[in-house]
């Protein structure tokens, strides 16, 4: 009986292989080898491209700290200008009561604009705050003559 099966099996077997042509076979595995290879391929570019584009964020990454440190640092240095300014008009108001009070028009204007600013504590200032303040509030009236001054537009 177990050689019946045997021959069973191997005529079943022998039916299955003939139904599958072996071009086809071959066509099937060169076909999934070139596959293969494309994906390999693929792959390594895609490898490439990673590497290639973390190499670029971190470039990206190291700029952008750099320009936000640059704004917060022009930040800073604007603040204390607007400070020193405001420390000047408090000084020539108070030395020039009668000139400050002619012009307080355009004052009031820019004071409207500066109104939050206003509403913060009086800022503290510092020995060099001062030094500037004084140096450029003496007794002598100041004349501006940058060219920023001068500009109309």
């Amino acid at each position: 009986m177990a050689a019946e099966k045997l021959t069973a099996s191997k005529a079943i077997t022998n039916l299955i292989i003939e139904q599958v042509k072996d071009e086809d076979v071959e066509s099937i595995i060169k076909s999934q080898q070139h596959m293969l290879s494309r994906f390999e391929k693929t792959n390594e570019m895609l490898s490439n491209c990673n590497a290639l584009s973390a190499i670029r964020l971190e470039a990206a990454t190291r700029e952008f700290r750099r320009h936000v440190q640059l704004l917060t640092d022009m930040k800073k240095d604007l603040d204390s200008v607007f400070r020193r300014i405001r420390i000047v008009k408090t000084k020539l108001s108070q030395q020039y009561p009668a000139a400050f009070s002619a012009v307080s028009p355009v004052f009031n204007i820019l004071d409207e604009e500066e109104e939050p600013i206003s509403q913060q504590d009086p800022p503290q200032t510092t020995g060099a705050d001062a030094a500037v303040a004084s140096s450029s509030c003496g007794s002598s009236p100041v004349h501006d003559t940058s060219p920023s001054t001068s500009d109309t537009g």
